[in-house]
């Protein structure tokens, strides 16, 4: 491998090796670069939906407190060093190159998978870099996970729906078991899910007194539903009371937030650390600036047009984002992975616009756009629906029929395709 381009397709590669749900690989890989995960702390962050946000607004918040901190969250939109940040500022392709360069041997030998290798990149680069804090977003599920090696100070469950049945099972409970395998003895855990019907599974299986269950301690009020502009009241039952104008759009935030501030507190409670309230409403302020947050119904104006961008990828996340617009949009372009609930997500995509573009963000686990057609097709939908084979040909498609809004939803990879083809990359530039 001569340039950095060839070593980021050698990572990349290794996702065709399949995925390994087990710790095995982890576990071996860590062992051969020195167990770098036994050296920071670490909060923990398992869930469906929310994790991204959750894990970004705790990093900030710790941030704006002087700690040294560390972010590793995934999948990436434009470029695979977002993934791994240390005080907001992304991974070197220098380090990355060289960690590559120094364990090819045991990779090739034992085929870990390309997140397995993420998760040790993003450990040992933790480790070197001496970090106070480290915020660590799970990949998928919990309980076998590769960042499931952690031993946390805090661990996070955010809102669980239904995804990757494949692996975690195909009912609400049987994946909160596998999101609820982060959970180690003596760790505090804040629990933001609000399905009522996993209340009682979180509580036999977390300690009380180790439990933070977010709708027993905190409430809401004068969030702006249905507006992409957020205004944020909490009031906790400690009395912090927090009001803020969030950065991040949609109503669902304000769950997010609450739970990043008490997983925060929580931290540096036990780390015997000062969390000011003010540090709390810069940690939200800044929270883009501070993680490179983006693309999650992030509105760009551009030519008398509002393009709106958003990676939600499963029936409840899709539903609360288009929800949280609370209008009809004039055209929304559509792809998902084929191995997601692509027909519940459909239906919940044609309640919210006349104009459907159905397309394939360029990914070898995209869905062909003819069986999002089909699925269409079935649920009766008067509108218009059409296909295109690319993101780029969707762009094009969108742009001819000038509409006034556009929101790209339905995968990481459409929205990367998107931004791309649009030429917005310098819109993200955090």
């Amino acid at each position: 491998m001569k340039n950095i381009k060839e070593y980021f397709d050698y990572l990349y590669s290794l996702e065709r090796s399949g995925m390994k749900y087990d710790l095995t690989n982890i576990r071996t890989i860590l062992k051969h670069i020195g167990n770098p995960h036994l050296k920071f702390r670490s909060i923990h962050i398992a869930g469906t939906n929310g994790k991204g946000a959750t894990a970004s607004l705790i990093a900030s918040i710790l941030m704006e407190t002087g700690l040294k901190t560390g972010l590793f969250t995934s999948p990436h939109i434009l470029q695979f060093n977002e993934r791994i940040r240390v005080n907001s500022k992304k991974i070197s392709d220098k380090y990355i190159k060289e960690f590559i360069i120094d364990n090819i041997r045991l990779i090739n030998k034992i085929k870990p998978s390309f997140f397995e290798v993420n998760t040790a990149i993003a450990f040992k680069y933790f480790a070197d870099k001496k970090v106070d804090a480290a915020v660590i977003e799970c990949g998928l599920g919990g309980r076998l996970d590769s960042t499931n090696i952690l031993k946390p100070d805090v661990s996070v469950i955010t809102q669980i729906g239904m995804d990757h049945m494949k692996y975690l099972g195909n009912s609400l409970k049987q994946i909160a078991y596998e999101k609820l395998g982060i959970v180690k003895p003596k760790t505090p855990v804040i629990v933001s899910d609000s399905n009522l019907s996993l209340k009682a599974a979180f509580k036999k299986t977390i300690s009380k007194d180790l439990l933070y269950y977010l709708d027993d301690i905190v409430s809401y009020s004068n969030t702006s539903i249905g507006q992409l502009s957020e205004q944020i009241k909490l009031q906790f039952k400690n009395g912090l009371k927090i009001a803020s104008k969030s950065p991040l759009s949609g109503h669902f935030q304000a769950r997010n937030i609450a739970a990043s501030i008490i997983a925060a507190k929580t931290f540096c409670e036990m780390n015997k650390l000062r969390l000011t309230k003010r540090f709390i409403l810069s940690g939200i302020k800044n929270v883009k600036r501070n993680s490179g947050y983006m693309a999650r119904l992030e509105v760009i104006k551009h030519s008398g047009r509002n393009y709106i961008f958003d990676i939600s990828h499963n029936p409840d996340g899709i539903k609360t984002s288009i929800n949280s617009i609370g209008k009809t949009i004039d055209v929304i372009v559509f792809g998902m992975m084929s191995d997601k609930d692509y027909g519940k997500s459909v239906n919940e995509v044609l309640k919210h616009s006349k104009q459907i573009i159905f397309t394939k963000p360029a990914y070898a686990r995209a869905l062909e756009p003819e069986e999002l057609y089909r699925s269409g097709i079935k649920s009766g939908f008067k509108g218009q629906m059409l296909v295109t084979h690319s993101v780029k040909e969707a762009v094009k498609l969108e742009e001819h029929m000038k509409p006034h809004s556009v929101l790209f939803i339905g995968s990481f990879f459409l929205v990367s395709d998107a931004i791309k083809a649009l030429k917005f990359q310098n819109y993200f530039k955090h």
